[in-house]
């Protein structure tokens, strides 16, 4: 195999195929030396946390890998129909599915860090459907009613609705008919679950914010915080040296990557500041910087630029082996 053939293999579905192989057989092999760690975020208004929607133990290892198959597949679905990266690579699901791979937990287990990339990218596939039309309220709406009904579940999901807002700007589409579609999606869910009483408003409390600095007692977290540094470091090359590719694509593209990259940048910046529950982010955090490092990568698909796509992957299987020492 020649070193064009080993880089075509690492942007096909057949090594997006691999990878994806190589995440699940590593998460199960995690999942029966007991080196998974239960990540618990009981920061909601009402609704039950998503890590507790599903029992813990093998129900949610095949929760956790079956959604994390699926934000791999739809990272794929919003490029194919959008355009973003200007190529049909499959790199950016691969990647991200062995990052996922260096903290196992991530993988083994369905909670709201999992839903909050999975949301994200129903949101990206929203707006950017309404790039430029004068009829896209509905999509807005339907992405703010989504972020903001899953806010219920862990507050930090309410992070994301200026995010979305200005993602409305960059889609060329805000305006007072939006602003108006916006605010009704956010306030829609409150609405229906108080008024049907599914959330009382006299059984309101805000979340136990100790909760989840408690977990900071987790012998794990020191080798968390270095995955999640090296993750945040390359995020941020990636989007630095992908600048300015980005500013020569038209308008609409623009548009796309500049919306990605902006809602890394708010996932950066909300990991380092709500540290006591960054893990949350951790899931997003990864494929986003997949998107940016596929992106790299592709535009840049010279013969021996696999070498540093498996330099990555194999840094993030150190990592996940680093993650089995203790259970050795």
């Amino acid at each position: 195999m020649s070193e064009r053939d080993i880089t075509a293999l690492l942007h096909s579905r057949w090594g997006a195929g691999l990878l994806m192989t190589l995440a699940v057989a590593g998460a199960i092999f995690a999942y029966t030396r007991q080196a998974v760690v239960p990540i618990w975020f009981d920061l909601g208004l009402g609704l039950t946390a998503p890590g507790r929607w599903v029992p813990q133990g093998l129900p949610s290892l095949v929760a956790g890998l079956a959604a994390n198959i699926g934000i791999g597949v739809l990272a794929l679905t919003v490029n194919r129909t959008f355009n973003v990266l200007r190529s049909l690579t499959t790199l950016v699901a691969g990647l991200f599915f062995v990052m996922q791979l260096g903290l196992p937990s991530l993988l083994c287990q369905f909670y709201s860090g999992t839903l909050l990339a999975l949301l994200i990218l129903v949101c990206c596939a929203l707006l950017f459907s309404a790039y430029g039309s004068g009829a896209g309220q509905r999509r807005v709406f339907m992405a703010f009613f989504l972020t903001s009904l899953a806010s219920f579940t862990n507050v930090s999901f309410a992070l994301y609705l200026p995010v979305l807002l200005v993602g409305c700007m960059q889609m060329r589409i805000f305006n007072t008919r939006t602003l108006i579609a916006a605010f009704l999606g956010a306030l829609t869910p409150p609405w229906l679950l108080i008024g049907f009483g599914v959330v009382r408003i006299d059984e309101l409390v805000m979340p136990d914010w100790l909760m989840a600095w408690s977990q900071w007692g987790d012998p794990h977290i020191f080798r968390s915080l270095i995955v999640t540094a090296f993750t945040l470091f390359i995020g941020i090359s990636f989007i630095v040296v992908n600048l300015m590719k980005i500013l020569s694509y038209n308008s609409r593209v623009r548009a796309f990557n500049g919306f990605l990259t902006m809602t890394l940048i708010a996932t950066a910046i909300y990991t380092v500041c709500d540290f006591g529950s960054f893990r949350f982010y951790l899931p997003l955090l990864n494929c986003l910087t997949a998107y940016q490092a596929a992106h790299f990568f592709t535009y840049r698909r010279s013969r021996r630029s696999y070498i540093p796509i498996l330099i990555l992957i194999l840094v993030y299987c150190g990592f996940y082996a680093w993650s089995l020492i203790d259970t050795v």
